[in-house]
């Protein structure tokens, strides 16, 4: 999983994406591009965050400096998650993967570094109630995994000061 930032243009945003409403799981939810280790990433999470963000969102590898692999998080199905922050260039255009991608959202990363921005909620995620860490942005809401991701890198900044 790739944490893109755009940190040569103002405020650092922060680039994620929305799943296709079509998609089997988590459809219309805002996440970080990445997917799963493929025999071609060679167990590199880096190479997989690569890969899967140019497949989703067209980022040219050769546009992304990797800066940091974050400790690993665990998704709903109890997957290891291992997030790669990295510096990226803007490409030209985002040539989005219609299937899985409907649209990019950027925020900027001050955003995510205010712990009063975080606040836990009950959802109902496959059938079960569960307390989620959900991030509100504007009128969208960031939750889950994805909101667990930003603030484990918020903490990890934080204790470098």
């Amino acid at each position: 999983m790739l944490i893109p930032l755009l940190a040569a243009e103002p405020e650092c945003p922060v680039l994620f994406t929305r799943r296709a409403s079509r998609m089997r799981r988590h459809a219309g939810e805002i996440c970080l591009p990445g997917g799963r280790l493929e025999p071609a990433d060679q167990g590199s999470v880096i190479r997989a965050a690569l890969r899967e963000a140019h497949e989703e969102i067209g980022l040219p590898p050769t546009q992304v400096s990797p800066c940091w692999v974050l400790p690993p998080c665990q998704n709903s199905r109890g997957d290891l998650i291992h997030p790669v922050l990295a510096v990226v260039a803007r490409p030209l255009r985002w040539q989005l993967q219609d299937e899985e991608v409907a649209g990019v959202l950027e925020v900027s990363l001050g955003h995510f570094l205010r712990a009063e921005h975080y606040r836990l909620e009950r959802r109902c995620y496959d059938g079960r109630e569960k307390q989620s860490l959900v991030l509100d942005y504007e009128d969208e809401q960031i939750w889950g995994l994805t909101a667990r991701i930003m603030n484990a890198l918020r903490l990890l900044l934080a204790a470098d000061d």
